[in-house]
């Protein structure tokens, strides 16, 4: 039986992502998929991704093919992905693209330091987060989208509207 453990998880949107990237990281460890278990194997790395505005960071330890999270600034980190903000680091993240990584870096809203071929280590193993939508519930999907665009309208409207009320 699978157990989340409890974390120290801030209300910022990049923490609650990249808690919820290292929950499924998490399960895909514990999980029996080869491909997965090729990645992981003889691997010792921790990486670190933060948001240098809203001082949030959060590493992703694997080794020897286990997996663990923690909140705050690993010790150290064989590859750190700072970002500018935590909406950067959200678009960026789930847009999962590596040339859209360097034209960030480039414009100043990223910065990354240490081992750069974990990136392309840790894209490959990313590509497995999301899990595969079986195609019967795929009709049902697509008649949400419409109620999830709506839900996000409505809280960027009251994200927009507290951020105007603090000042920020």
């Amino acid at each position: 039986m699978f157990t989340i453990p409890v974390l120290d998880i801030k209300s910022d949107p990049l923490d609650v992502l990249l808690a919820v990237v290292g929950y499924r990281l998490s399960m895909l460890a514990d999980g029996d998929n080869e491909d997965i278990k090729k990645l992981l194997a003889d691997r010792n790395v921790t990486i670190e991704i933060s948001s240098i505005e809203a001082n949030i960071a959060r590493y992703f330890s694997f080794e020897d093919g286990e997996f663990t999270q923690r909140s705050g600034h690993a010790d150290k980190p064989d590859l750190s992905i700072d970002f500018k903000d935590s909406m950067t680091g959200v678009k960026l993240l789930t847009k999962g693209s590596l040339p859209a990584f360097m034209t960030a870096v480039q414009e100043g809203n990223l910065s990354i330091e240490g081992d750069y071929s974990l990136m392309m280590w840790f894209n490959k193993l990313a590509k497995h987060i999301v899990p595969t939508v079986p195609e019967e519930y795929k009709p049902y999907i697509q008649k949400a989208k419409p109620y999830a665009y709506k839900a996000q309208q409505f809280a960027n409207h009251w994200i927009g509207f507290a951020k105007h009320k603090l000042g920020r």
